[in-house]
């Protein structure tokens, strides 16, 4: 769920890297997917966004939400050996709503993707194929609200599910459950919400780890949404306490790299392989008039 003005457009990028993920000056670009800044195109891809990179069957894989004008976003793939040759993307997942932040995960052998599916007022859960082209329901996991950008960190044989549900003036409250079966009830944490407001509470990817500590990229969406990105760092994880602290203020920010409000990254090939998200801006002049249409009939 994107609070996007019509002239807003973001694009892909992925990088590779030797040394830290937090090191950006080491970061060399080696793909872009962009969006379509036409002026006049009727059918332009305003978002490439929200990318989660998996390695599978020696492939490294990247997912992504694709969204056309003002349509629903679907979930698209696209794959590599070698880091120079691609696949052609294909839509991997698609819904009669809204998809994005294809959060994705392996677990006792099986590999799920988490998107966001705020229309529906919950959080899903799909399974994958052996190739990963297709993907099916396997439960429903929250209900009740517009839950966007949800992960899920396995720590200390624990399940955690970071979501985020958007309040009024969207207002973001980061929201946490825990359970001990994938499978099982997810139930909220005591210290739930764990964060609130529009430069803390929304996450801008999955949780992960460098060098045995615990990091949340947290969107920064204070003037504009996908203005930047920082990174937490949290020092404690329980069933019963949750604590964090800043550890990079403003990671994703011009001009050493493009402002954007993701960040993820995977090792493929000897190499650290980052993908982050660009916010950009244009006119599009079909994009405008169908989101003032959508506004008119809102009212």
């Amino acid at each position: 769920m994107k609070k996007l003005k019509p002239h807003q457009l973001f694009s892909t990028h992925l990088f590779e890297t030797d040394g830290h993920p937090f090191d950006v000056s080491g970061w060399k670009l080696i793909k872009s997917i962009h969006a379509d800044a036409s002026f006049i195109k009727r059918n332009a891809v305003q978002i490439v966004a929200d990318p989660f990179l998996f390695v599978h069957n020696d492939c490294l894989f990247v997912f992504y939400e694709n969204l056309i004008s003002v349509n629903n976003g679907t979930i698209e793939m696209t794959q590599t050996k070698d880091m120079i040759n691609w696949s052609k993307p294909i839509t991997v997942l698609k819904c009669n709503t809204h998809l994005s932040y294809p959060f994705i995960f392996r677990d006792a052998g099986n590999i799920f993707m988490i998107p966001e599916t705020y229309q529906g007022k919950n959080v899903q859960l799909f399974k994958a194929n052996p190739d990963l082209t297709e993907w099916s329901f396997e439960k429903e996991i929250l209900n009740g609200d517009e839950y966007v950008d949800s992960s899920i960190f396995l720590h200390d044989h624990v399940y955690y599910l970071f979501t985020t549900v958007i309040r009024e003036n969207y207002d973001y409250e980061l929201q946490l459950y825990f359970s001990n079966d994938l499978y099982g009830e997810f139930v909220k944490h005591p210290k739930s919400p764990i964060a609130i407001g529009h430069s803390v509470g929304r996450s801008g990817g999955a949780i992960f780890k460098v060098e045995n500590k615990i990091f949340r990229p947290a969107q920064i969406c204070e003037k504009y949404y996908g203005e930047s990105l920082s990174i937490y760092r949290i020092k404690v994880l329980t069933t019963n306490d949750y604590q964090e602290e800043i550890e990079i203020d403003r990671f994703l920010s011009k001009p050493m790299i493009p402002a954007g409000h993701h960040f993820h990254f995977a090792k493929f090939n000897n190499k650290l392989i980052i993908a982050i998200d660009e916010v950009g801006f244009t006119f599009n002049f079909w994009v405008f008039w169908y989101t003032m249409l959508k506004r008119m009939n809102c009212k």
